[in-house]
């Protein structure tokens, strides 16, 4: 793998992330600039499905991260291992795959990255909700 699959990789989860402020931002001002809209009950519905827009651009952005083939966070990291991990990963990559889905049908991998998740979903929400004079 070299520095240019990791920064191809790097781009998807990028995006998710601008999407999620470019939502946090549509979201903010209408609040904002059209307080009306809100209270009628299409504009409740669309405000939903905005903040439900930028909370699942921040959840796949997290996703794609973990550094488990394969997800891309697994062709970022790489670019950063010694050659002995790379070569022992490269040895059991099909247990990575196995443990992929073990993890993701029990449910651990919500478990594990829900709190990022949230965590970063209130903080954008906060910061663009200060900088629009809403919070």
């Amino acid at each position: 793998m070299s520095a240019g699959e990791a920064i191809v990789s790097v781009a998807g989860p990028i995006i998710n992330f601008i999407l999620a402020i470019v939502f946090t931002i549509i979201y903010f001002a209408i609040a904002k600039f059209i307080p009306n809209f809100i209270t009628s009950q299409i504009g409740f519905y669309i405000m939903l499905m905005i903040q439900s827009a930028a909370i699942v651009n921040i959840g796949l952005g997290v996703f794609n991260l973990i550094p488990l083939p394969p997800l891309d966070g697994s062709k970022i990291f790489r670019n950063f291992m010694s050659y002995k991990v790379k070569t022992w990963i490269d040895t059991y990559q099909q247990y990575f795959y196995i443990a992929f889905l073990i993890l993701w049908i029990t449910g651990l991998a919500g478990r594990i990255i829900s709190p990022i998740i949230s965590w970063i979903t209130t903080g954008l929400f906060n910061l663009i909700g200060i900088i629009f004079g809403i919070v």
